[in-house]
């Protein structure tokens, strides 16, 4: 549930960039192309356009926080029909990229690593750097990460990323390099995660008991 009301925060969050940066980026273009009145077209027909999105995106987020135990196949159908539907009928919104995410986790928990991985690339090609980049490349790390390409997860992971995201970024981080092997590298960076998860306010267990294990292999290695 948390998930999916941070999604839904993060497109409120560019709607609102929208609002107050879109029009001066575009406005001398309109002036020149038709002049007001072309103007006043353009922005009734993003209007509408954003409403009807953010009609289709409220009834699949709305359907995705239903418990497991309600997701029947026929629901499970219509969001997946909602999320193509995001995709192909607002492709120049940032919805269609929620579309896109939502088709990844569904592709995910199907076991279809495959497809996830296409969507989750599609999303990082088309996102502005921001919310949506980052959350598309922190999950496909870890489906990289599930694939045993951990290389190729590493390279997703910033150098410094940004903080809202560095628990799960340094979390995935540590994930490659402990199969790789590398225990020491994996310490520092599952430490890491747990001090950013903290510093917002996120639950540590599951972090602590990496870390724990962790140190429990490395006496073991040390021991034989």
């Amino acid at each position: 549930m948390n998930e999916f009301r941070t999604e839904e925060e993060q497109v409120e969050a560019l709607k609102k960039w929208w609002s107050e940066n879109g029009t001066s980026l575009i406005l001398s273009v309109v002036v020149v192309a038709g002049g007001w009145l072309g103007w006043n077209t353009y922005q009734d027909n993003v209007r509408a356009t954003g409403e009807a999105a953010s009609a289709v995106y409220s009834q699949l987020v709305e359907k995705a926080a239903q418990p497991a135990a309600d997701q029947t196949d026929a629901v499970k159908a219509e969001m997946i029909s909602l999320a193509e539907q995001l995709k192909k009928d607002f492709s120049s919104t940032v919805y269609s990229q929620f579309g896109g995410l939502f088709l990844a986790r569904f592709a995910t928990d199907n076991g279809d690593f495959e497809t996830a991985v296409k969507e989750l690339q599609a999303v990082i090609a088309a996102a502005e750097e921001g919310p949506v980049k980052l959350t598309a490349q922190v999950r496909l790390a870890n489906i990289l990460v599930q694939l045993d390409k951990n290389d190729e997860a590493l390279a997703l992971i910033p150098a410094q990323p940004d903080a809202a995201y560095a628990a799960q970024f340094n979390e995935v981080k540590g994930d490659a390099l402990f199969r790789k092997g590398d225990m020491s590298q994996a310490r520092e960076a599952y430490v890491a995660a747990k001090t950013a998860a903290q510093e917002a306010g996120i639950n540590t267990q599951v972090l602590q008991r990496k870390i724990d294990n962790l140190t429990s292999a490395e006496l073991v290695a040390e021991e034989s």
